[in-house]
C-alpha cells in the first residue's frame, strides 16, 4: 500500500501542500482546513519540522464506532454513517483528522494520487 512520506531537506516551508489540498478537499485556499500540515518553525535557533498527515495506520477504523471508516488503498469516510462523534479525531495519533460539520475529514490520498505531492515544489512530498 502506498503511502505519504515527507523528506525535510527538501522542504522549503512555503505550505504549498497544504494550500492546494484545502483547495481541492474544502474549495477554498485555507491551510487550516487542510487535511495535511506541514509546518516549520524554529527551536533553540534551529530549524525543526511538524509534518501531520495520514500515515495510514488503521486507528480511526478501529475506533470509528458507526463503522463509517475504511481503508483499502486510501481512507474512506461514509458520510451517510459518520455522526461527527470525533472518537477518530481523539484516537489519531498524527492529530489530522477534522471534524467540521458534524462529519470527519480524512486524507484519502486524493484516492490514491495527492495532489500536494504532484505540487510541492521541491519533491519534500512522495508517494510510495
Amino acid at each position: 500500500m502506498k503511502r505519504l512520506k515527507f523528506n525535510k531537506e527538501n522542504c522549503i516551508g512555503c505550505q504549498l501542500c497544504a494550500q492546494v489540498c484545502s483547495a481541492m478537499k474544502e474549495g477554498e485556499y485555507v491551510p487550516s482546513k487542510a487535511r495535511i500540515a506541514i509546518e516549520t518553525y524554529y527551536e533553540d535557533g534551529d530549524l525543526k519540522y511538524k509534518d501531520d498527515y495520514c500515515i495510514l495506520c488503521g486507528i480511526c477504523v478501529k475506533n470509528c464506532p458507526e463503522g463509517a471508516i475504511t481503508m483499502n488503498e486510501y481512507i474512506q469516510v461514509d458520510m451517510e454513517k459518520c455522526t461527527g462523534c470525533g472518537v477518530c479525531a481523539e484516537k489519531c495519533p498524527k492529530h489530522v483528522i477534522r471534524i467540521r460539520e458534524e462529519k470527519a475529514h480524512i486524507c484519502d490520498t486524493c484516492e490514491g494520487d495527492p495532489t500536494c505531492v504532484k505540487t510541492c515544489p521541491q519533491n519534500a512530498l512522495t508517494f510510495e
